[in-house]
């Protein structure tokens, strides 16, 4: 069972965050659940976790944008990350909890204060390459962004976008938690969390879609940099200071 209230609210709570700023700025939903379950979920629990928080908004948009998707960039994704999730996942198990927190904060880091970059693939058909990468990066540290910095750079419409994200995202979701569950994670005391979590994630997006016009994208940016980086912090206080 979850031990506390606290971390139940916490990441329910962040759930819904995650899923308003996603419909609100199309961004920032992943690295707000990394940084709600990092707070109050014991270090080894995070990246498992991370992943069936994230599968009911992506699930919700495959079925949206169903025949929006482009399968010449999904399918070649999927087969890249059947092996990206199953290096991962053997190598995750094997991690101290000091590496997990430290490479945690630092993906975090990075991800929030690189500047963009333009940067797009010379190779023809890159996408199993993407999804190999983009998956053995997320199954280790719950975020790949990768898939997100070179799908914008193909010219697909918005709606395209969105689909094909949405079913590459939720395909690699499924195999990361049979990845973990294989190698010993056991998710059934997590059950009641995810299952709230999802409920307010849809009222998340459903609020996000609302509020889209009513929100500072530039407050939204400091505040959401500023806790992002205090979190990003403590995980690294963690990992060193044990």
């Amino acid at each position: 069972m979850i031990e506390t209230d606290v971390t139940f609210y916490v990441i329910v709570c962040g759930s819904f965050l995650a899923a308003l700023c996603n419909a609100a700025f199309a961004a920032g939903g992943a690295l707000i659940i990394l940084a709600a379950t990092s707070t109050v979920l014991p270090i080894t629990a995070i990246v498992p976790i991370h992943s069936t928080l994230l599968i009911g908004s992506t699930a919700g948009r495959v079925v949206l944008f169903w025949r929006h998707i482009d399968w010449q960039i999904a399918a070649p994704f999927f087969a890249g990350s059947v092996l990206g999730v199953a290096i991962g996942a053997r190598t995750y198990i094997e991690l101290s909890e000091t590496v997990i927190a430290t490479a945690i904060s630092a993906v975090m880091l990075v991800a929030i204060w690189l500047p963009e970059v333009s940067w797009r693939p010379k190779m023809q058909h890159p996408w199993a390459v993407v999804g190999f990468v983009h998956a053995l990066f997320s199954t280790l540290f719950a975020y790949g962004a990768l898939l997100h910095a070179i799908i914008l750079r193909t010219g697909l419409k918005k709606q395209q976008v969105l689909g094909t994200m949405a079913a590459c995202l939720t395909g690699m979701s499924v195999m990361k938690i049979v990845g973990y569950t294989l190698t010993g994670f056991d998710y059934r005391p997590f059950l009641p969390l995810i299952g709230a979590s999802i409920v307010a994630a849809l009222i998340g997006t459903w609020i996000g879609k609302q509020v889209v016009d009513r929100i500072s994208e530039a407050v939204f940016r400091v505040v959401f940099r500023s806790l992002i980086t205090i979190t990003a912090l403590r995980l690294l206080y963690i990992g060193l200071v044990g």
